[in-house]
């Protein structure tokens, strides 16, 4: 099944794509890249946050994530394309973000516990027994 999988997709890949073809497909991508940065939430709202970023009617975006126009117009990819750009800015300023909150709560910790737990280990001293050297004579 793997195989007939991987045959598919070379075959897919040597198809001769036509240059509106593969400005549809990556407009397309563009679209659903912008809605995975939404979380999970209905298509409905996903076409009205999609319309509104892009200034697209719903119509004209409801066509575009279902690949149903064959040729796509300037305006309208320029409109997708810049709202493709502010949605990565946006994903990747919340994501410094998220990296600076926990460096400063990973400092808060570290100031406040320290070391604590790593005196937490066994030592096998108690009960009477010792652990095994990791010492070698030779």
């Amino acid at each position: 099944m793997m195989l007939e999988r991987e045959k598919f997709s070379v075959r897919a890949e040597r198809c001769v794509m036509s240059a509106s073809d593969a400005v549809a497909n990556n407009v397309q991508a563009w679209l659903r890249a912008i809605a995975e940065t939404l979380g999970r939430v209905s298509l409905k709202e996903t076409f009205n946050h999609l319309s509104k970023q892009t200034g697209l009617t719903l119509g004209q975006v409801k066509r575009l994530w279902y690949g149903e126009w064959n040729v796509i117009p300037a305006y309208v990819f320029l409109a997708v394309a810049n709202a493709y750009k502010s949605a990565i800015s946006r994903a990747v300023a919340y994501a410094d973000h998220q990296r600076a909150v926990y460096a400063a709560l990973s400092k808060e910790w570290d100031d406040t516990w320290g070391d604590t737990f790593s005196s937490c280990a066994p030592t096998g001293s108690e009960n009477g027994q010792s652990l095994p050297s990791t010492e070698q004579s030779d």
